[in-house]
């Protein structure tokens, strides 16, 4: 049994070990939607890659977001529902993570993901007991963060958004309090090296699905009303990653 035991917490820092390893530079790997049984291969490089052709439900657009009274009425600030949001001429959204969950969760993306596209997205079926997921879906923007799932995965469900990727050697070059914000809104006053910072930006829109993986630093920003649905995958080292990114 202590042999046993031995040998479970060797694999394990072994996994973290590896799964810790990230890419120096970009390469951006491209794929019809019709070629999931690719993505292991893929998987092993650690680099974004691009399905293109994907056919995706008609959920999580704010024009069907708006037929569902729960979504609605969900307080967004004290005093403000969903529903006055998106009514005002020049809506501003700025979603925690608890309300971006839940938006996933009552629009039935994060149902149709779990019975549609998880298990595609898997590196084998023999470990698909070990691999759980959060949903989240983004209206406008979502700030800088890092990436600690094993994918993240990037679907938009109206209009087109930019996503930029930075390598995490450039999180010296942001500033203190870097999560959250707008790469747009930094400036020269806040990011001194703002013009040292390098970067690339992948425009997606639907019937896109985009696939980070761990140890990346992240920017999602609507170029057309854009709404983007997220999707962690963990196994059991990143989802503790996660806890703590």
């Amino acid at each position: 049994m202590l042999e046993y035991l031995l040998f479970a917490i060797v694999l394990f820092f072994i996994g973290v070990l590896f799964y810790k390893q990230g890419n120096e530079e970009f390469q951006i790997s491209q794929l019809d939607a019709d070629r999931f049984s690719e993505l292991p291969t893929l998987y092993a490089e650690r680099s974004p890659i691009v399905m293109s052709g994907f056919q995706t439900p008609n959920l999580g657009s704010q024009e069907d977001l708006g037929k569902r009274p729960q979504i609605m009425g969900m307080l967004v600030r004290p005093g403000t529902t969903f529903g006055q949001l998106i009514a005002s001429p020049h809506p501003h959204f700025q979603f925690p993570l608890l309300s971006a969950r839940f938006l996933a969760k009552e629009s039935g993306l994060s149902v149709w993901f779990e019975h549609h596209l998880f298990k595609k997205l898997l590196p084998s079926p023999y470990t698909e007991w070990v691999y759980s997921f959060n949903t989240s879906l983004w209206p406008d923007h979502r700030g800088l963060f890092k990436t600690t799932a094993f994918q993240t995965v990037l679907m938009p469900t109206q209009g087109t958004a930019s996503v930029k990727l930075l390598l995490p050697k450039m999180v010296p070059y942001l500033p203190t309090k870097w999560k959250g914000r707008q790469f747009s809104t930094l400036s020269l006053q806040d990011t001194p090296l703002l013009n040292q910072i390098q970067f690339i930006e992948i425009r997606i829109r639907k019937g896109n699905l985009l696939l980070l993986p761990a140890h990346l630093i992240v920017d999602i920003e609507s170029i057309e009303s854009s709404w983007v649905f997220m999707a962690e995958i963990n196994h059991p080292i990143s989802a503790l990653a996660s806890l703590n990114p």
